[in-house]
């Protein structure tokens, strides 16, 4: 074998082995597991994704809960009464000291957060606010809440 195929098959590897690479970096941080489509869950769906971010979380214990006239309540955190989900606000944060992941959910937009939960990381935070913008929707659409 001459110089030019050793230097061709080396080449071809090394672009394969870069490939493989660069793929296999492209999960983190990625959810490796399948999910329900958010328009086919219902909202005990919801809920049950949304106590199982908790769960995960590194928090204090908490779990949510949706009553039948769609109030949000909190048990475990130091939580408000239920509030109603229909002005409801949800963003998330990172706690500056601690660098944990917060979702933040007030009453109303533009008003302090009434419920802070701590979840593992940037993509259940981004999922927990998901779940809950969801549980919003279905809660003032006609056919949801009545």
């Amino acid at each position: 074998m001459t110089a030019a195929p050793v230097l061709r098959l080396a080449c071809r590897l090394l672009i394969a082995a870069l490939f493989v690479s660069s793929a296999a970096g492209c999960v983190d941080g990625y959810p490796t597991e399948d999910v329900m489509a958010l328009d086919a869950m219902s909202p005990a769906d919801h809920v049950k994704a949304l106590n199982r971010r908790l769960a995960e979380g590194g928090g204090e214990s908490a779990t949510v809960a949706l009553d039948a006239d769609c109030r949000l309540s909190a048990d475990g955190t130091a939580a408000a009464p239920a509030m109603p989900l229909a002005q409801m606000g949800v963003r998330f944060d990172t706690d500056a000291d601690s660098g944990r992941y917060l979702v933040l959910v007030n009453e109303a937009p533009q008003q302090p957060p009434r419920l802070v939960f701590e979840v593992k990381d940037w993509v259940a935070a981004v999922a927990f606010r998901s779940h809950l913008q969801q549980l919003q929707r279905l809660c003032t659409t006609p056919t949801a809440a009545g």
